[in-house]
Parts: C-alpha cells; sequence; structure tokens
C-alpha cells in the first residue's frame, strides 16, 4: 500500500488555488479511430488551459515585413488535478474543446503526460 508523502495535503491546496484562479471550463471529448467511443462518454471538466501566443514571423525565421506569415500551431496543454478528475483517461487523438473561449476552439490531443502525481497533462495541437 502506498504512503502519503508529507506534502501532499500542501500540495492539494496549492492545486486548489491555482485551478481557483486559472482553471476554465473545457469538454474532453474521446474518440477512437476518429468517431466518437462509447465506451468513455465525453466530460466537462474544469482545467487549467494554456495556449502559446501566435508569432508573427516570416519563413525564414526573421521578422523581414517582407511577407509575413501567422504560426498557428503554438504549442498548448491542459493541466488537470489528479485529485478531483474522475472521468475516464485521455488519449492521442481525444478533442478539449475550450467552452468559455470565444468560438469554442477545439484542440486534438498529441499526447499524454500521466507521470507528474500533481497533474494530468495533455499535449495539444489545434484542431
Amino acid at each position: 500500500m502506498p504512503v502519503s508523502a508529507r506534502f501532499h495535503e500542501l500540495r492539494d491546496k496549492v492545486l486548489a488555488a491555482v485551478d481557483d484562479k486559472f482553471a476554465e471550463p473545457v469538454r474532453l471529448s474521446f474518440l477512437k479511430s476518429g468517431v466518437v467511443d462509447p465506451t468513455r462518454p465525453a466530460v466537462e471538466i474544469e482545467a487549467v488551459l494554456r495556449v502559446g501566443e501566435g508569432k508573427t514571423t516570416s519563413v525564414a525565421g526573421s521578422r523581414d515585413s517582407g511577407w509575413r506569415s501567422r504560426i498557428v500551431a503554438d504549442k498548448a496543454q491542459l493541466h488537470i488535478d489528479r485529485t478531483t478528475y474522475t472521468g475516464p483517461q485521455p488519449k492521442q487523438g481525444d478533442k478539449v474543446k475550450a467552452l468559455s473561449r470565444w468560438g469554442e476552439p477545439w484542440f486534438e490531443v498529441a499526447d499524454v503526460d500521466d507521470r507528474s502525481h500533481t497533474r494530468l497533462v495533455l499535449n495539444l495541437n489545434e484542431a
């Protein structure tokens, strides 16, 4: 039987405080071979969604104004509090919808980092 570390109570309080200020509603839609997975129904949760800012740059990587291109494939991550999440395990290819953002954008789960004892981290791509 695992023994709790001494810092778990403090960790849980810190996570709750962060989520109270930064978490937002998202829908996790679970897919299998690109279609809805009936064994893993969609869930709406509150989690911390971080999306990188789009940068305007030329294809060559400079700020040359001759030809600009907006990079839209910035990194995004969804940080889910492990102590409160009770839904299905997210997998690569699942979708995340940001319910409180303009246009309710969708993201696709690129991979899942489940090694942290504090957060389940979903690395996302724009969908």
